[in-house]
Formats: C-alpha cells, sequence, structure tokens
C-alpha cells in the first residue's frame, strides 16, 4: 500500500507544511557538525515548511513523547541511531501515522541509508514534499523495533570495535576496539545460538554463530523503501572458518543471496531465539544484551516514511 503526500508548494500563497525537527544535539554525527549548523541546513532546506524544534537534548523521553504527539505533516530526525529508534517506537506504540524522515546523522545510518542512499541531509529535506510516503513492516524485540536489521553473534561485536575508532565527540578509542575485537572472537568460537520458527519444531536452526534477521526479507532491502513481503527472514551462518563465516554476513545481500548459498529461514509471524543465558543483539545500528530466549516478532506496516521512488 503507498500513501501519497499532496504536492508541493506552487506559489508563495500556498500554506507551508509543518515540519516537527526531533534534535538530539549530543548524539550521532550531530554532535560533530553542532547544533546550530543542523538547524542552519534544516531550515534552509525545508523552506517548504514551518519547522517546529524539540530539542531532546536534556528531556530526552518528553520531548520525543512531545513531538510525536502533536500534530505535523512530517517528523524528522536528527540525532544518532538511537534518537531515531525512539522516535519510532513512540510513533508505533501512540498509533501515530505521521510520515517519518530519519536524517543521516547517526554512526550506522541504516534506516537512512535504505530509504535515501547517498543523498545528503540538504538533499533530502529539498526533495522531501515530492516524497510517496510509504509503510515499513519492522520487526519487535522486547519493546524494540527494528526496519532494517537484527544482528546477533559475533558480527555484533565487529560492528561496536568499527564504532570505537569514529572519531566522534570522544575521539578514536583503539583499546575499546580491541576490547570488542577479542569478544568478536570469543563469540565466533563460543556463540551456539538456537532459532525456532513460527513455533514449528521442524523448523530449527541450531549451533549458529551469527544471525541477521530482515522484515520483509534481503530484497526489500535491496530496494529501499519498498516494503517487501510480509515476512521475517533470517541469515545465519554455523561455520567453523571465521572468513567464511564474514564473507556470508557481508555478502548475503549480494551474489550470494542470489546463488542459493545462504538458505535463510523465513517464519510469518515470529521466532524464539535461544542460546546462552544472555545474548548482544544489534538492532539498526543500536546494542542490546537481553535475556532469552528471545522472541522477535514481526510488525507489518508499523510506521510510515517519506523516501524517494526506489530503483526497480
Amino acid at each position: 500500500m503507498r500513501y501519497r503526500t499532496s504536492t508541493p508548494p506552487s506559489s508563495e500563497t500556498t500554506a507551508l507544511k509543518t515540519l516537527s525537527l526531533v534534535l538530539n544535539a549530543h548524539s550521532g554525527t550531530t554532535r560533530e557538525l553542532g547544533r546550530e549548523k543542523v538547524l542552519e541546513a534544516v531550515h534552509g532546506s525545508a523552506d517548504w515548511a514551518k519547522v517546529i524544534v524539540h530539542d531532546c537534548s536534556e528531556t530526552f523521553k518528553e520531548r520525543v513523547s512531545k513531538a510525536c504527539a502533536e500534530p505535523s505533516d512530517y517528523i524528522a530526525v536528527a540525532g544518532g541511531d538511537g534518537t531515531a529508534a525512539a522516535v519510532l517506537n513512540e510513533l508505533v506504540r501512540t498509533n501515530c501515522r505521521t510520515p517519518v524522515i530519519p536524517l543521516p546523522l547517526g554512526t550506522a545510518n541504516l534506516l537512512p541509508k535504505r530509504l535515501y542512499g547517498a543523498r545528503s541531509i540538504e538533499t533530502i529535506l529539498r526533495e522531501a514534499p515530492e516524497y510517496p510516503v510509504e509503510p515499513l513492516h519492522a520487526g519487535e524485540v522486547d519493546g524494540h523495533l527494528f526496519f532494517c536489521a537484527l544482528m546477533a553473534g559475533f558480527p555484533v561485536r565487529f560492528g561496536q570495535a568499527r564504532e570505537a575508532l569514529r572519531p566522534d565527540g570522544e575521539g578514536r578509542q583503539p583499546g575499546r576496539a580491541l576490547t570488542y575485537l577479542r569478544k568478536a572472537m570469543q563469540a565466533f568460537g563460543q556463540t551456539r545460538m538456537r532459532l525456532k520458527v513460527d513455533e514449528d519444531e521442524t523448523m530449527k536452526l541450531r549451533r549458529a554463530n551469527a544471525l541477521m534477521t530482515l522484515p520483509g526479507g534481503a530484497a526489500a532491502m535491496i530496494h529501499g523503501a519498498r516494503p517487501g513481503e510480509e515476512v521475517l527472514e533470517h541469515v545465519f551462518t554455523h561455520t567453523e572458518d571465521l572468513s567464511d563465516a564474514l564473507g556470508a554476513l557481508t555478502g548475503f545481500l549480494g551474489e550470494m543471496l542470489n546463488m542459493g548459498e545462504l538458505n535463510p529461514l523465513r517464519s510469518q509471524e515470529c521466532a524464539v531465539l535461544d542460546g546462552p543465558s544472555k545474548i548482544t543483539v544489534m538492532l539498526d545500528g543500536e546494542v542490546l544484551t537481553l535475556k532469552t530466549p528471545i522472541r522477535i516478532s514481526l510488525r507489518p506496516n508499523a510506521a510510515l516514511f517519506a523516501a524517494p521512488e526506489p530503483d526497480a
């Protein structure tokens, strides 16, 4: 199902739309650029809208709730991956259907990259009134939503090591990166996860050391703003060779999936992840440590997004 916005303003007399901007100046790339520079870019690019700024740098939860509750034509998110996740969780919790524009100001930026590719925040905001509005499926774990991917196992630790080397407000942290790399090697050799699909004992994965779950399937991720099928697709590895496992996890969106080498499992409603007493997962770039068993549920058409037409 596709939702169309009205056409962009054609004259100076056309009423401005309302853009609620959730700003967290202490997270993601927003911290590096600075609050004033981000606001300048937003106001300069979204001249088609009245911009209402909700600065959630201090009273985070209250400001996010207020931004989601106030009527507006769009909600743009300027902050880290966690800020975007908080806004989306609140919108879904309150059944608000305001289209979201997640700006690429986080660290992982999985969702903005999926929706907008390499577009800058200025380009996204200039083009936003022309974008169709599309719903996306989400996965849900312990009350937390993800629209791109859940990762579990040793790749999560490699992701944390990479983020520790980013030149953010705290500077590069090679010591922390080495700690995560050691944890990644331990997880590769020791983590053995199990996955049961749709309560079906015959559809069970054993002894995986890496898992990636995608709402809508891998094809939806490749094609951007399309919601994809109403499924959770589970890509996994349980190889004994580290290079093979890394190749599988990084290559599944490309030729390897088309070649059928990974043979992902699919669930129509939910899957249950089990293994150690606690498992560290990454949801669209945000890291959580959860007690097992972990129930992964599908939330069809969970939220609306303003995004360009995906490539065919």
